[in-house]
C-alpha cells in the first residue's frame, strides 16, 4: 500500500511540475535581460536554472518596461519575474522566492576624478544611474543630488567615459564584469573608496495568481534549496564568463 501510495505521489509531483511551463516576463534591461532570439541575460539564465529546479518548461513574454511586467504579474498572464527587492506595495500581489545577494554599489568615475570617500562627496557631481534601478533608500530619497537615469549600465559607463557624466552607480560584479571583458578600461575607470555595502535578497516574483501560488510551498522548498547551494548564482556567473561581449563598454 505504502508503495502504490508512493508511486501516486510521485506522479502528481511530476504531473504539478514537469508537465507545466513557467512564463517569465522580460523587458530589454542589458546585461540582465537581452531580448533577443532566444532572449539571454543573467536574469534569463537564473530563470532557466528556475524551471530546471521545477522541472518545467520556460516559456518568455516581453514587454517595453518593467512596469508593465509587473502589471502581468498582478494580472496573473505572467507567472514569474527575475531580479526584483521587497517592497511593501508588491507583497498583496506577489510571493517572493530568493535568487541572489547583492553584495555592494560602487561609485565608478575616471581614473583622474576627485576622490568620493564619503556620501558627502557625491554633492556636485552628475551621477548616472539605471533607469527602473533601487540603489539604497538614502540615495534613491536624495533630491539634492544631481542624477541623470539612462536605459542601462553600459550607456551609464560610455557617459562616464566620454566626460557626460561624472560618477556612475553600479553593482561591484558589473564593473568587474566590464573590466573583465575590456581590460584596457582599468587605467580609464576606478570604483572609488566610498562603498555601500548591502547583503540584502535579490528574490523571483511568483504571481499570486499564478497556477503554481496553489502549491506555494513546495515551490518554496525548491528554491531556497538551490538557493542556498548557490545554483542560481552559478549561472549568473556562468552567463557572464561565456558571454563577456554583453558587458564590453566601447568609448565613443
Amino acid at each position: 500500500m505504502r508503495w502504490s501510495l508512493s508511486l501516486i505521489l510521485t506522479f502528481v509531483a511530476f504531473t504539478a511540475y514537469g508537465q507545466g511551463t513557467l512564463i517569465a516576463c522580460l523587458d530589454e534591461f542589458p546585461p540582465y535581460q537581452i531580448l533577443e532570439t532566444p532572449p539571454k541575460g543573467e536574469h534569463v539564465a537564473a530563470l532557466h536554472q528556475l524551471a530546471d529546479e521545477l522541472d518545467m518548461k520556460l516559456k518568455f513574454v516581453t514587454e517595453p518596461n518593467f512596469p508593465h511586467c509587473m502589471k502581468r504579474l498582478e494580472k496573473g498572464t505572467a507567472d514569474v519575474i527575475a531580479g526584483i527587492l521587497d517592497r511593501k506595495d508588491r507583497r498583496h500581489f506577489l510571493h517572493l522566492l530568493p535568487m541572489r545577494i547583492d553584495t555592494s554599489y560602487i561609485f565608478a568615475t575616471r581614473a583622474d576624478a576627485r576622490p568620493i570617500q564619503r556620501y558627502a562627496d557625491l554633492n556636485d557631481r552628475l551621477i548616472a544611474v539605471s533607469e527602473g534601478v533601487n540603489y539604497f533608500d538614502k540615495f534613491d530619497q536624495d533630491n539634492n543630488l544631481k542624477k541623470i537615469a539612462v536605459n542601462d549600465v553600459h550607456l551609464a559607463y560610455k557617459l562616464l567615459l566620454a566626460g557626460r557624466v561624472d560618477t556612475v552607480i553600479s553593482s561591484m560584479e558589473t564593473l568587474t564584469s566590464i573590466l573583465a571583458s575590456t581590460p584596457e578600461l582599468k587605467k580609464d575607470i576606478k570604483a572609488q573608496p566610498y562603498t555601500r555595502q548591502l547583503n540584502r535578497t535579490v528574490y523571483f516574483g511568483l504571481s499570486r495568481k499564478s497556477e503554481l501560488a496553489a502549491r506555494f510551498d513546495e515551490v518554496r522548498s525548491l528554491t531556497e534549496k538551490a538557493f542556498e547551494e548557490g545554483k542560481f548564482e552559478a549561472a549568473i556567473q556562468r552567463f557572464a564568463t561565456e558571454n563577456p561581449e554583453y558587458y564590453q563598454v566601447n568609448p565613443w
